[in-house]
């Protein structure tokens, strides 16, 4: 049980930390903007099946955070990419659709200790993302925007690594 647990943590992590080959774009910001909105979109619909399948009270807490935390963030990135005319796509890439249907296929607490491991591992990724943009991205504005939310990111990063612990051992963060 603990192995296909740890194969099927794996799996999903590589699809996490993958780039899609659909976002292929002509600028480091555009690059960054699509990124930015399928992680979040993806924060946003595995909160969603969180509430719902989680088995912990607080693993559905944070659920309900994410979901309205990174809702609030795609619609400024939506709004803010739009001025830019950079559209934002309405569904998710092939690499956060494996992640999803990985979440989903998982029950109990095997699907808890997948959601808190994805979400550590993606916030990781975010910020990092962020961190990138705000500060070698080429637009004003998304570096400015990408500044302002690396500390509510991290923020979310601290939160899953103090609910779910047993990840962060010895992962020096």
């Amino acid at each position: 049980m603990k192995t296909s647990v740890l194969i099927i943590s794996c799996i999903v992590l590589a699809g996490v930390l993958a780039f899609s080959d659909r976002f292929q774009s002509d600028s480091p910001d555009k690059e960054f903007v699509l990124a930015a909105a399928d992680g979040g979109m993806l924060e946003v619909k595995l909160g969603e099946l969180a509430t719902k399948n989680a088995t912990m009270p607080k693993f559905k807490d944070f659920a309900k955070r994410m979901i309205t935390d990174h809702t609030k963030v795609n619609g400024e990135l939506k709004a803010l990419a739009g001025k830019k005319q950079i559209t934002i796509p309405s569904s998710l890439s092939t690499a956060k659709l494996q992640v999803y249907d990985s979440l989903a296929a998982t029950t109990g607490e095997q699907f808890d200790m997948l959601y808190m491991n994805i979400m550590i591992a993606s916030h990781e990724e975010t910020v990092g993302l962020f961190q990138t943009e705000s500060s070698g991205g080429n637009d004003p504005d998304f570096k400015k925007w990408a500044g302002s939310k690396i500390p509510a990111l991290k923020h979310h990063l601290k939160m899953a690594q103090e609910l779910f612990p047993n990840k962060t051992k010895g992962s020096g963060h």
